[in-house]
């Protein structure tokens, strides 16, 4: 009887270590990898981010100015050190963002990625994707 009573508590060992071991999985997965919960599509920014992804960054309103023709939206946002280009089309709401925005305003800013001229940039397509913070 003994040596049944000493193999259950290993076997309730080994169940608490196996469990233990599985949550901590479970942690490190959602800490380096937290967007893949993410439902929307949407990823973080990088210089290798694909054209045609969705993202959301974060920076302050560096510079803003209305094209000359179509009066689109240009901002230039800085985002983690560098300048990025945020276009924002006429029809997309340009205008109405224009007046809610000034400069030095930290922004959150919703985009599918493009090129332009051979850089990355954002392009909004919504008015109500972008946020004051």
């Amino acid at each position: 009887m003994n040596g049944k009573l000493s193999m259950e508590k290993e076997e309730k060992v080994i169940a608490i270590l196996l469990t233990m071991a599985i949550l901590s999985l479970a942690v490190a997965y959602v800490t380096y990898f937290p967007n893949s919960f993410n439902k929307t599509g949407e990823q973080p920014l990088t210089d290798s981010t694909e054209v045609g992804k969705t993202v959301t960054i974060e920076g302050t309103l560096y510079s803003k100015e209305t094209t000359f023709n179509g009066n689109h939206l240009i901002l230039q946002i800085d985002y983690n050190s560098d300048l990025l280009t945020v276009f924002i089309p006429e029809d997309n709401g340009a205008m109405n963002i224009d007046s809610r925005i000034t400069v030095g305003d930290k922004l959150r800013i919703k985009g599918e990625v493009d090129e332009y001229k051979g850089e990355q940039e954002i392009i909004v397509e919504n008015k109500n994707d972008i946020k004051k913070m």
